[in-house]
């Protein structure tokens, strides 16, 4: 089975300030703002959605296609992506932008400041319906460019393919209708607590309304596990305990790898979760979304032990 991705690709600049940015802020000027932090690192990962994902999908032995774009820049992250397995045929390059980049500022006291640079994001990526194979194929729409991320769903629905749409981050570019429509005829909505209740605000539609026009809500919690519902049930999902807690960061789009690559093997929905709760464990030992391995008979084990808790 083709699993399709289609997301952001991202470098992600994580820089580290010794002190804390309150001692630089004069609460009295905050109208005139102008600071400037000397940060004593930095350090440059690969990120995105569609990257994060199709890289935990490498993990678990599947060579999965990106759909995105990348600019003038890109040709790292490319290289990196086809090193992997992972199939690049619909990533677009678009010369005249940057790829997308997320400049992470960390004080002493873990407090953020982030700036984000959509660049060659904004841009479609090369796919249309002659590509697709929809009677053996599986999708997935996470935060990108909102062009995307309304017309690959639309195009999934028209050939029947299908999708799991997460608008995660992306939250904010969207208007009610336009993300109902969007996420319309979904096999899976997922997002985090926080999102779920951004897109029932945004939509005006509660859960009940929700299911009635997509198949299954996950929402994930962190390391209080995820739920996954349908019209008709609600199934917990407990977090499979890690051997250490070093970066959430990109847990989210480890448990989606770990949920489609289940999904692609013909598991039912909650057991595919549950192989989405395994895979992100070893996402938060590492630091960066892309820097986890995993060796023989690891994940196996981890899924055994997440079974087991979720069968007592």
């Amino acid at each position: 089975m083709e699993i399709l991705i289609y997301g952001s690709l991202a470098y992600d600049r994580i820089m580290t300030f010794e002190g804390q940015f309150s001692d630089h802020i004069l609460p009295n000027n905050i109208d005139s703002l102008s600071v400037s932090f000397n940060v004593n690192s930095m350090r440059e990962m690969l990120g995105g959605t569609a990257g994060n994902i199709a890289y935990g999908l490498t993990q678990l032995g599947e060579k999965p296609a990106v759909l995105g774009s990348l600019g003038r820049d890109g040709s790292r992250y490319l290289e990196w992506m086809q090193n992997h397995g992972i199939k690049t045929e619909f990533v677009r390059l678009v010369d005249d932008q940057f790829t997308a980049g997320c400049f992470i500022t960390n004080d002493c006291c873990n407090n953020m400041i982030n700036s984000f640079n959509p660049g060659a994001m904004y841009f479609p990526c090369n796919v249309d319906e002659g590509h697709l194979k929809p009677s053996d194929s599986l999708a997935i729409v996470a935060p990108g460019g909102k062009e995307d991320m309304s017309r690959l769903p639309e195009l999934y629905r028209k050939v029947g393919l299908p999708f799991i749409f997460d608008p995660g981050q992306s939250l904010n570019i969207w208007q009610g209708e336009e993300l109902k429509q969007a996420m319309d005829g979904a096999m899976t909505l997922i997002s985090n607590e926080y999102e779920l209740e951004i897109i029932q605000k945004l939509t005006g539609l509660d859960l009940k309304t929700i299911l009635e026009n997509v198949e299954s809500v996950i929402t994930t919690m962190g390391e209080k596990g995820s739920l996954v519902r349908r019209k008709d049930s609600e199934t917990f999902i407990p977090a499979a305990p890690p051997d250490e807690v070093n970066d959430p960061t990109g847990a989210g789009d480890a448990y989606r790898s770990g949920l489609l690559k289940g999904l692609s093997n013909g598991l039912s929905l909650e057991e595919a979760a549950l192989w989405g709760s395994a895979i992100s464990s070893f996402a938060v030992a590492c630091h960066g979304t892309q820097e986890y391995c995993l060796e023989e008979g690891q994940f196996e084990e981890r899924l055994a032990k997440v079974k087991k808790l979720f069968e007592n």
